[in-house]
């Protein structure tokens, strides 16, 4: 394995990471047509890890045979492809390796466990594969599959220099993960966009809405709970053939760094929510599920991040204190210095903390922001 972990560190940071034509020929044409029929493709501005998960810990209590690709990871690599069956990491990766020098290119780091996981799911000749698309769809590496069973499940503000600034932008990057759909599964979306899709596209067969199969809309439940239901949606219909009403049982199942609760007394949640809407979502999840008073906020983001919009919609909360998470604490960090006088002309009060205060602080916390912040709290405090 340390060959390995050698061979995926030496791609960390590069920029080269859309070989979508070179990519087709790491597989034969047998292997492609495989994989468009047994793939769920899964694509959407936030919830697509957590959709992966909840689909394949009820695929697999059906007892199929399932492997799952998301990213990013938390603490180690290989919580990006996990699989009902063994997999050989570090033969396949060799095989990888060997397709590079012989096409003369270098992958990127995410085109590289793709691979990995394509190989393995094919070499195990297994049931589903579920995944998840790393940026967009159009040009998204996992779009090579052009699969025939896409999840969408939500549309909002993330990577809109390379997605586009409306809705309808993104939507039109996102839902073109394929261009030859048999059956699409569409999760938490305004009533506009879901008439965009019914009207505007036709490169799909079946559309399937999950506030068409649920008592009550989107907006009653959390964001679990919706990913959770979209799941339900899914796996009825591989199972079954046909959909039937979701029930409302949820499960206690949970995804790790998001809305996880590590704590009970006092209570302290982890969630990556690393957009705008993710993170509004996540303080209306906790404010509908505990809202509780002076909860502690604990912050930090990656470069490229909007903070003066959060830190605007977070004014009018006055019963979250802001914790920002000191400089170089994770990777790609944005440094809380740069928007200190923004929090000084809106007289919002603040602090610059260590990442381990959030473990000692006795009352309600929320870590909260960067996935690599998540990840970082677990390398630190948990492992």
């Amino acid at each position: 394995m340390k060959e390995l972990e050698e061979y995926l560190n030496s791609k960390i940071g590069l920029t080269n990471n859309k070989n979508l034509e070179a990519l087709h020929r790491f597989f034969t044409k047998d292997q492609l047509e495989n994989l468009m029929d047994k793939t769920i493709a899964i694509v959407g501005t936030n919830g697509k890890t957590s959709t992966a998960n909840f689909i394949y810990n009820m695929l697999g209590k059906e007892e199929k045979q399932v492997l799952m690709f998301t990213s990013p990871h938390l603490v180690n690599f290989q919580e990006r492809i996990q699989s009902h069956s063994n997999i050989n990491f570090e033969y396949i990766s060799r095989i990888v390796h060997d397709f590079e020098i012989e096409n003369n290119i270098t992958l990127g780091y995410f085109e590289t466990l793709f691979l990995i996981a394509c190989k393995a799911f094919l070499d195990n000749e297994m049931d589903y594969f579920i995944c998840e698309a790393g940026i967009g769809g159009v040009l998204d590496t996992t779009s090579i599959i052009q699969s025939k069973n896409v999840v969408l499940t939500n549309i909002g503000r993330d990577h809109q220099e390379l997605l586009g600034y409306t809705d309808l932008e993104v939507l039109d990057q996102k839902i073109f993960i394929s261009n030859n759909i048999d059956n699409l599964f569409v999760g938490n979306l305004s009533d506009e966009l879901i008439k965009v899709i019914e009207n505007n596209y036709k490169h799909f067969n079946s559309k399937y809405f999950l506030n068409d199969f649920v008592d009550g809309k989107s907006k009653d439940f959390t964001s679990n709970q919706i990913n959770y239901l979209l799941a339900s949606l899914i796996v009825n219909f591989l199972i079954s053939s046909s959909i039937r009403k979701i029930p409302l049982d949820f499960n206690k199942e949970f995804v790790e760094g998001r809305f996880e609760i590590i704590n009970r007394n006092p209570l302290k949640i982890l969630d990556g929510a690393h957009n705008i809407d993710g993170f509004i979502k996540t303080i209306e999840d906790y404010e509908k599920v505990f809202n509780l008073e002076d909860t502690h906020l604990y912050l930090g983001f990656k470069n490229g991040k909007n903070i003066e919009i959060i830190i605007s919609y977070l004014k009018a909360k006055k019963h979250f204190k802001l914790n920002f998470i000191e400089d170089n604490t994770f990777f790609n960090q944005q440094n809380p210095d740069k928007f200190i006088d923004f929090l000084k002309s809106e007289n919002i009060d603040y602090k610059i903390v260590e990442l381990s205060t959030f473990s000692s602080n006795k009352n309600p916390s929320i870590l909260l922001g960067s996935l690599y912040l998540i990840g970082e709290y677990k390398k630190r405090i948990i492992t």
